[in-house]
């Protein structure tokens, strides 16, 4: 892709560039990502990087960013940088802080549910917030975003295809749809996406930043050094893996878990292995309080060695030091999450050094098949969708704010207000329900729904209930918060000790320290994720591979149809089948359809034409298609009419019928 700029503005904008640019971002940015994006951003232009972790994305968007704040004179907020979490939030916060510690203080500012640090735009640059966090300014003070030119979208690769994703592009243009006219007509919005592991690019590129986006790619992907050690009845992971550590030279290592109970378990069983070694173990993960898992991040950045076992929480580009390995206690289940696991580790050199730990061949297998995608530049296809329960909890926030600020809200000015998204049908759906009252032209909300806007849970589309806080007794401050289901007491690890956790008789839940007498032999369950994981088809096709398989050759062996067609496409194909097969006996998994009468034939071909006459005449249930659908806060509060609507689309029929062109029956 040509990056040459010609034009008169460019070149007079890239003369002043190196001596206004903070000295960091000058040191920090590759030269490569440099000749690539800086003209483009410059330009004006919107544009997606992407690249591989650790090569400088962020500061090559900001770099140029600021050099337009500059040489367009602004005095007030220009660029909102929108990060999927809080702890990412907290960590780009403080990196900028060092980067911009020449220009006046204050220049970078911060807001998310922990953090409300944005007092005034006045002289502000950079605000760097959450999804949740920016629907709520922008709704209480939309007008202290007025003259906003740029938004930069980290990671954007966990918000593409999931409910925050749209819940983020409705507020991004509701906030540019109110922005003043500039100055300068030069000074234009423009987007910046950042992501390093997306599919289908030009796609995501268009649905995010504009059909005339740019896309820059740079960055070379470092190599992996992977090592796979089994363990048996006898030899536990946790075992297995300290037999490791004493040949090992590593200093600090990241072990990431797929679950909560799965992290914890090895975090307690490591920490009691080492209780007599120099190895400091900490653990984090979501239902730690903030101040919980900031103190292991600090205790990571700052010591000389440690082991940290986490979650999915700090697959992020959290700063927790130089880490020399990274440890996978279980098989990710997706391509994703491999890349963004393993690109944690190493990010000074060339090398990540990864090894994974294995109950059985089938976890080896997994994780041979995900190197093979990492090696090989293959990702996982993502399906998105709309979603009429995203655009309820928009509808929500403006009829709230408007009954609360006296500012009456009619269809027509929810329209005009939402940057043209057209919420009407939404509108309408709500006023059926009871969710919504007209009274004289201007809506109301019901009791239930002004309730919970007071109570300010109305920034997200988030499903989940509250959680209760989780207190340790000997400082009365809370350091978790469980959700009302999926716990029990036991032995809890948390703040690097073995505590005691339990539910009292009046509902509160409390850790404390063992005092005399033998501490409980069994972990405490902590609170499950909703939702289950999926294998997708290219991870599935790779494992085909490795089974010396051709995976877009269908094959079948008794009663089972293999297909390698992952999770989703195989559990659509049995949806297809059932209505072409007249047998009860049908299942699938993500490598096969079982269950198929000897004698039938079943070709791609014949499932094709089948499937298209059963979507075009709406032939799949509520309940069939239900497992395709993504959790989101309001769902139920649609209607069944929009929730059959929202349902439907959730199921990735193109992407089906596309993988249906791909294969063959082998005979």
């Amino acid at each position: 892709m040509s990056c040459h700029g010609n034009d008169h503005e460019l070149k007079s904008l890239s003369r002043m560039m190196p001596d206004s640019w903070p000295i960091f971002f000058r040191q920090r940015i590759p030269r490569d990502i440099q000749a690539k994006s800086m003209p483009y951003i410059i330009k004006g232009d919107s544009v997606l990087i992407s690249g591989p972790t650790a090569t400088g994305k962020t500061e090559a968007a900001l770099a140029p960013l600021y050099q337009r704040h500059v040489s367009f004179g602004r005095n007030r907020l220009g660029v909102i940088y929108i990060a999927p979490t809080k702890a990412l939030v907290n960590d780009l916060f403080h990196r900028m802080q060092d980067y911009f510690c020449e220009r006046p203080e204050g220049i970078v500012a911060r807001y998310t549910g922990d953090r409300h640090e944005f007092k005034s735009p006045d002289g502000v640059f950079l605000l760097i917030c959450t999804p949740e966090a920016l629907d709520s300014l922008s709704l209480m003070r939309l007008n202290e975003m007025a003259y906003v030119r740029a938004f930069v979208v980290d990671e954007i690769h966990l918000l593409h295809g999931t409910p925050r994703g749209q819940h983020l592009r409705h507020i991004t243009q509701r906030i540019k749809k109110h922005c003043n006219d500039p100055y300068d007509s030069r000074d234009i919005v423009q987007f910046i996406g950042m992501s390093a592991t997306i599919d289908d690019i030009y796609r995501v590129s268009q649905l995010w930043l504009g059909k005339h986006s740019k896309i820059i790619s740079s960055g070379e992907s470092r190599n992996i050094s992977l090592s796979i050690l089994n363990s048996d009845v006898s030899k536990s992971k946790p075992i297995v893996f300290k037999k490791w550590l004493d040949n090992s030279s590593a200093r600090k290592i990241l072990a990431f878990g797929n679950t909560r109970n799965s992290a914890h378990q090895f975090a307690a069983s490591i920490h009691d292995i080492l209780t007599t070694s120099k190895w400091p173990v900490h653990m984090h993960m979501g239902i730690l309080s903030a101040a919980e898992r900031e103190k292991v991040e600090e205790a990571m950045r700052e010591e000389t060695s440690g082991i940290c076992v986490s979650t999915s929480t700090l697959e992020l580009g959290i700063d927790i030091g130089n880490i020399d390995t990274v440890v996978l206690i279980d098989p990710p289940f997706s391509i994703s999450s491999f890349l963004q696991r393993i690109g944690r580790g190493n990010r000074r050199s060339g090398i990540c050094h990864v090894l994974c730990l294995c109950d059985n061949n089938h976890d080896e297998i997994l994780f041979r098949a995900l190197l093979h995608c990492a090696e090989n530049g293959i990702l996982d296809d993502v399906h998105e969708y709309e979603r009429p329960s995203v655009c309820f909890q928009q509808v929500l926030s403006y009829v709230w704010y408007g009954i609360r600020h006296d500012v009456p809200v009619t269809k027509k000015t929810i329209i005009l207000r939402s940057g043209g998204n057209g919420f009407e049908s939404v509108v309408d759906d709500m006023l059926e329900t009871g969710a919504l009252m007209s009274i004289g032209g201007n809506l109301i909300l019901n009791d239930d729904l002004m309730d919970s806007g007071d109570k300010r849970q109305i920034h997200t589309v988030i499903s989940g209930a509250i959680g209760r806080a989780v207190t340790d007794t000997s400082t009365g401050d809370p350091v978790a918060h469980f959700e009302n289901r999926g716990f029990t007491s036991g032995s809890f690890f948390i703040s690097g000790k073995i505590k005691r956790l339990e539910e009292s008789q009046e509902g509160e839940i409390f850790v404390e320290k063992y005092h005399g007498g033998k501490r409980k032999n069994y972990l405490a369950r902590l609170p499950g994720t909703r939702g289950m994981h999926s294998f997708s088809r290219r991870l599935t096709w790779a494992i085909a591979e490795l089974y010396k398989e051709i995976p877009s050759q269908w094959t079948f062996k008794d009663r089972r149809l293999f297909t390698w067609g992952g999770t989703a496409y195989n559990a659509l194909l049995l949806i297809v089948l059932r209505q072409m097969i007249p047998s009860s006996d049908l299942s699938a998994d993500p490598f096969c359809v079982s269950g198929i009468p000897a004698g039938t034939q079943v070709d791609p071909f014949t499932v094709r034409i089948n499937a298209e006459n059963i979507f075009s005449s709406g032939q799949i249930g509520n309940k069939e298609a239900n497992q395709f659908r993504q959790p989101t806060k309001y769902f139920l509060k649609l209607s069944k009419n929009l929730q059959k609507q929202e349902t439907i689309n959730s199921i990735p029929i193109q992407g089906f019928l596309n993988w249906l062109m791909e294969c063959e029956f082998r005979h």
